[in-house]
């Protein structure tokens, strides 16, 4: 078992941080939605905003820590019977999901410290504020993390109904090398 990505497929760092992000942000996007409901009476009122702004910082740093990870290892050679234009496609997934992911963290952010306190992690620390918005950029600084949150749903459901057509019905290897860490010496094969 490798932890590094080889060219034969993605090792366990890869695979770790892919599938403790994927539900993080899922459960960020149930506990979003959940907060729009509440009202100020509500004992998840304040709760809720400070576990989502928790989580959404370390979503930030698990996904640098993802992009720092991609930069410096060896990109999995693709899939033989994988055509062209599914990679490009798959591609530019990939470029769409850190994008949003990353634009949405720090509208996030600006939204959080726009009357000056800090965001607050966990408890433990406090990321303090950089700058202060008027309340008209902080009006779309919410409707960009807002609008980003539910485009992100749908990338991510497109790249899930990709992974789990190649794997049902196409028969390749594309889900299963997001599951299980690449061996020294594996070989492709679309029946594998």
């Amino acid at each position: 078992m490798m932890l590094k990505d080889s060219r034969s497929g993605y090792g366990l760092v890869t695979i770790i941080l892919h599938w403790v992000c994927a539900p993080i942000i899922l459960f960020l996007f149930g506990l979003g939605v959940y907060m729009r409901s509440l009202d100020y009476y509500s004992p998840w009122y304040h709760r809720a905003p400070a576990i989502h702004i928790a989580f959404g910082l370390l979503i930030f740093v698990l996904m640098s820590l993802r992009l720092l990870w991609r930069s410096r290892s060896t990109a999995p050679a693709a899939i033989p019977t994988i055509s062209k234009s599914n990679l490009l496609a798959a591609n530019a997934v990939k470029i769409a999901l850190y994008t949003i992911v990353f634009v949405i963290c720090i509208s996030g952010y600006f939204i959080t410290t726009a009357e000056g306190q800090g965001a607050s992690f966990f408890g433990l620390f406090s990321i303090p504020a950089s700058v202060e918005f008027s309340s008209t950029n902080i009006d779309r600084a919410g409707a960009i993390h807002k609008y980003l949150a539910w485009g992100l749903m749908g990338v991510v459901s497109l790249h899930a109904a990709a992974a789990l057509f190649h794997h049902f019905i196409k028969r390749d290897k594309t889900l299963v090398r997001m599951l299980k860490p690449a061996q020294k010496a594996e070989s492709f094969s679309s029946t594998d």
